[in-house]
């Protein structure tokens, strides 16, 4: 009895303690996904297949005949016409791998209105790298003779855009020449094949010049073994018409996102327009923005740029499966890179959470240029938009919880926070250092007010040039009965009057020359003693690796004095940071060396070539 009142109580607490509006909702595409379909809501795809509920890639082999899985992949043969395409069914007889059918004019002329000399277009379904295409009609003694002669096979990539052939717009792409013979010099062989260098193919266009009988039994295109990076970009999806959401994480229904091989960006908006687009209207380079659908209808030399809405966030990349902040913007627009053959995507979900933590956080960093590698005392200035309304002296949130923690993430070496000032006055608080987290720091009381001006002060060392500094928020939810922290990163914005730049973005000074790869180079000590005794038995050279945005190669080299042999080589790729190179005494065969003086070399092999730096250092036993 004693067990189940003890799980009745929990149960109450929890509903008392669990606040209803602190809610998690979600947006998914793919099948059940909540707003649309994989193949409904595309704004622009590349080498991917797209359906309902998934899209996928392929896995493709060298000199694969891709044609034969044109309808597979929702391929069509057709005629382009003024205002809509009109597709042949039942001409993929020239793919369907039998040399007993063939596709002849004729016999689609009453039904289609095809001509002998109508440009054919094949569509097959997907872009592919290409380095093949042959095509001949049926090889009998009846119809050997129906090869075309005078005719122009040419090809398109179809990577810039998608949707374009039941608009017309297909007869504006420009198409690269396979075959082209003419009246004057014509096609003289049943099978007609080339080879040429590897091409992006989607769209294949089949113009016989002559009004003489022809046929293709099989048109063949062959794959070059290339397998492309696919790409699928969404239309912007609305979150919610309430409060404006903190987007969260992303689900993959089908697994772990990290298990796939693919690369999430995300973009929000308080729109449905993430780009804008402009007609040059004739007048002294003058132009007017215009909607998508009438861009893409201009002639060439109307169509004017094409900019980011300024109330559009960048694309981000998502990190940790998390979807990076938005300030509670309602749209959000994701694109997927695959980066391998036969991946299938099934339903992705991206989870928001009403209300935010804060309608908006600005922020910024002083200095925004400082010397490599040196310790440097910072501020990062912090201002809170909040959405509240204040009832007897007490600030109930109608939108924004506010927020008690923050945390610095950045590839910087943070050594201490120091202080924190908030309003200009100074405030209790703790930190701690968390190698996933960041630099976390836990205010005594929340902020919850409209305009707080928050500085936090510490010192860091910055190693590498355009080092960022994530600054975020975080507040701890119950989400389907389990404790969740989610975070809020701020938007640069110039908030302190008295520092510079608005950023939070540190560049590194520029001295003259070429630019240092080391610096703070610091030898614990010029001579040590290898004999395991417990007192000085290794040799520590400590430094600072600079200005690198990548990792590169390290030789840490020792020489005797009087050998240009090194007797000890030690290879590290390295980031830019802090490190430390140790020798023990011993050579590259396990013996103890001399005493003696011995020099040790630092190589650097980076873009520029070879660096080096040199030292002595004393041995002694």
């Amino acid at each position: 009895m004693l067990w189940r009142l003890l799980i009745k109580l929990s149960f109450a607490l929890t509903l008392l303690f669990f606040d209803e509006s602190l809610s998690i909702d979600s947006l998914g595409v793919g099948y059940k996904g909540g707003v649309a379909r994989w193949n409904q809501g595309v704004a622009e795809s590349h080498f991917v297949a797209i359906a309902s509920d998934s899209i996928w890639t392929w896995e493709v082999e060298p000199n694969q005949n891709l044609a034969p899985g044109t309808l597979a992949r929702l391929g069509s043969v057709f005629i382009p016409g003024a205002e809509v395409a009109t597709f042949l069914e039942g001409a993929e007889v020239m793919f369907d791998g039998s040399d007993s059918t063939a596709f002849d004019p004729d016999l689609f002329n009453d039904r289609f209105g095809v001509e002998r000399s109508s440009a054919i277009y094949i569509d097959l379904g997907a872009t592919f790298s290409i380095d093949r295409i042959r095509l001949y009609p049926r090889l009998d003694s009846e119809h050997k003779t129906l090869f075309p002669r005078s005719f122009q096979l040419s090809t398109n990539g179809g990577i810039d855009g998608e949707g374009l052939i039941e608009d017309g717009n297909i007869l504006d792409r420009h198409f690269e020449h396979v075959f082209n013979y003419y009246d004057s010099n014509p096609n003289r062989e049943p099978v007609v094949e080339k080879r040429f260098e590897s091409r992006f193919v989607r769209f294949v266009r089949l113009q016989v010049r002559s009004d003489q009988p022809w046929e293709i039994a099989e048109l063949q295109i062959f794959s070059d073994g290339v397998n492309v990076p696919a790409e699928y970009v969404s239309i912007p999806m609305f979150a919610h018409k309430g409060p404006r959401p903190l987007w969260g994480r992303v689900r993959y229904d089908g697994g772990e996102i990290s298990e796939l091989p693919i690369t999430i960006q995300t973009r929000t908006g308080i729109d449905s327009n993430p780009l804008h687009y402009f007609r040059f209207t004739g007048i002294a380079g003058d132009q007017e923005r215009v909607s998508y659908a009438d861009y893409v209808r201009l002639d060439s030399i109307e169509k004017g740029p094409i900019s980011l809405n300024p109330d559009w966030t960048q694309w981000e990349t998502v990190t940790d499966a998390k979807v990076a902040s938005s300030n509670g913007n309602p749209y959000i627009q994701f694109r997927l890179l695959i980066n391998g053959p036969g991946v299938v995507i099934k339903r992705l979900i991206f989870e928001y959470l009403v209300p935010p933590i804060s309608s908006g956080l600005e922020a910024e960093i002083s200095p925004i240029e400082v010397q490599a590698g040196e310790p440097t005392p910072f501020v990062i200035s912090l201002q809170t938009k909040m959405r509240n309304r204040q009832s007897d002296g007490l600030i109930l949130s109608d939108e924004d919880t506010g927020f008690s923690s923050m945390r610095i993430l950045t590839a910087a070496r943070i050594d201490a926070i120091d202080k924190i000032f908030i309003d200009d006055r100074e405030v209790d608080f703790t930190s701690r250092k968390d190698s996933d987290q960041g630099n976390v720091i836990r205010l005594r009381r929340p902020v919850v007010q409209d305009g707080t001006f928050i500085q936090i002060f510490f010192r860091a060392a910055v190693f590498r040039d355009a080092t960022k500094f994530d600054v975020q928020v975080s507040d701890s939810r119950w989400i389907d009965g389990r404790p969740i922290t989610v975070y809020q990163s701020a938007f640069e914005q110039d908030v302190d009057p008295i520092s510079l730049g608005g950023s939070l973005v540190v560049r590194l000074l520029q001295r003259e020359g070429l630019l240092p790869l080391l610096g703070g180079v610091r030898p614990k000590s010029r001579v040590f003693s290898p004999n395991n005794d417990g007192l000085n038995d290794i040799f520590f050279l400590d430094f600072n690796l600079l200005k690198i945005t990548s990792p590169i190669h390290i030789d840490f080299e020792v020489f005797s004095s009087n050998q240009l042999v090194p007797i000890r080589i030690e290879k590290k790729m390295l980031f830019a940071g802090s490190h430390r190179l140790i020798w023990n005494g011993f050579d590259d065969a396990g013996r103890l060396v001399s005493p003696g003086i011995y020099v040790y070399r630092v190589r650097f092999q980076a873009d520029g070539g070879n660096t080096d730096y040199y030292g002595t250092l004393g041995v002694v036993h």
